[in-house]
């Protein structure tokens, strides 16, 4: 009787371990196909988002409150389908000199060639109305990381240009060669469009004949001797 009774107890005890297997089989499942998906591979979004990050981002406007800095419309603009970044000349008004204020924007371009990242890099002296015009007489230090201005005020002209990887990559280098050896800033001799425009060289950009022009007329003159008058539509 014992024998029987303990056989049948046995019996019961692996019935039910093996019902409550089979009710705890599909919550075992579950919970590994979460974990799959919590440890599978970045999406292709979020890998999108880190490829497009500032390659200098000391030259971002986020000091300034805008990290994008902002869109403008263009008076010229040269993008070349395919080409994955772009360099911009832009100008502006300056509260300390009539002749106003030129600078280059550049970054990423999409897959539509809009642009996803903006840095900004110009030439201008330091210690203002002081560094404006000691410049007419001596050379004077620059700075060349983005200003308020920069970043918020309106233009009056603008410029674009698609660069190839290489030029792209040629830029990047010249870029950082003058912020760790910073040009002299001259009135007559190497302003803000001097600079814009040798970093324009990349692109195979030439300056105007006349280099002493002031800002507001001097990027007229630089996109029609570059053959883009009129040019305001991406790829015509």
């Amino acid at each position: 009787m014992i024998g029987q009774w303990l056989k049948d107890f046995i019996v019961r005890k692996i019935n039910l371990s093996c019902s409550s297997s089979v009710k705890i089989l599909p919550t075992l499942l579950l919970s590994l196909s979460l974990v799959a998906c919590q440890s599978s591979p970045q999406s292709a979004e979020s890998v999108n988002v880190s490829a497009y990050a500032a390659e200098i981002p000391q030259l971002t406007c986020a000091a300034h409150g805008s990290v994008n800095g902002n869109a403008v419309k263009l008076t010229a603009n040269r993008t070349k389908p395919g080409d994955p970044a772009y360099i911009e000349f832009r100008q502006r008004l300056s509260p300390g000199i009539p002749s106003g204020h030129m600078y280059v924007v550049f970054g990423r371009l999409d897959a539509q060639g809009n642009p996803v990242t903006r840095q900004y890099n110009g030439l201008f002296p330091k210690g203002s109305l002081i560094g404006l015009y000691g410049g007419a007489i001596i050379p004077m230090p620059a700075e060349l990381k983005p200003s308020y201005a920069d970043c918020h005020f309106s233009t009056g002209a603008a410029y674009r240009v698609s660069l190839t990887e290489s030029q792209y990559q040629q830029l990047l280098g010249k870029v950082r060669y003058n912020l760790a050896n910073p040009p002299l800033w001259t009135m007559f001799g190497f302003n803000c469009n001097n600079y814009a425009a040798s970093l324009g060289a990349v692109a195979g950009l030439v300056e105007p004949a006349n280099r002493a022009q002031p800002s507001f007329s001097y990027i007229y003159s630089y996109i029609e001797v570059n053959g883009d008058k009129g040019r305001k539509f991406s790829g015509s």
